[in-house]
């Protein structure tokens, strides 16, 4: 297949996937704050990797996570329908944990800028 029909493939992909969760069409209420970071295709596009960042407490993550899985099979079929894909993907999920990694490192470079600038202040006020 070539690369640039897989990435729009990819691209229509997280769209539509998102676009499924946001419109809440899987009727769950376990379901909570969902974001699709990206989708991996399989070269012979048998097999999608559907990257997902939850947000939310642990509890909260843990329900959502359960609803994702539940409803697994709901969303392969409607995005097989709404690409009209001749073979539809087996999707899997995986957690993408980089955006919560992100934050970790900000918030550790700010607080290094924050403990670097009162260390400054106290020299100088000597």
């Amino acid at each position: 297949m070539k690369p640039l029909r897989k990435k729009r493939l990819e691209s229509a992909m997280v769209r539509e996937f998102s676009n499924l969760i946001m419109r809440r069409r899987a009727k769950d209420d376990r379901l909570g704050l969902v974001s699709v970071t990206g989708v991996d295709l399989a070269a012979d596009l048998s097999n999608a990797i559907i990257k997902v960042t939850l947000f939310g407490s642990d509890e909260e993550n843990r329900d959502t996570w359960a609803g994702l899985e539940a409803n697994l099979g709901f969303f392969q079929t409607q995005v097989g329908k709404n690409l009209r894909l001749r073979h539809t993907p087996r999707m899997t999920y995986q957690l993408d944990t980089s955006i919560a990694e992100g934050d970790r490192i900000i918030e550790l470079i700010d607080s290094e800028s924050r403990a670097s600038e009162a260390s400054q202040n106290a020299s100088e006020v000597e």
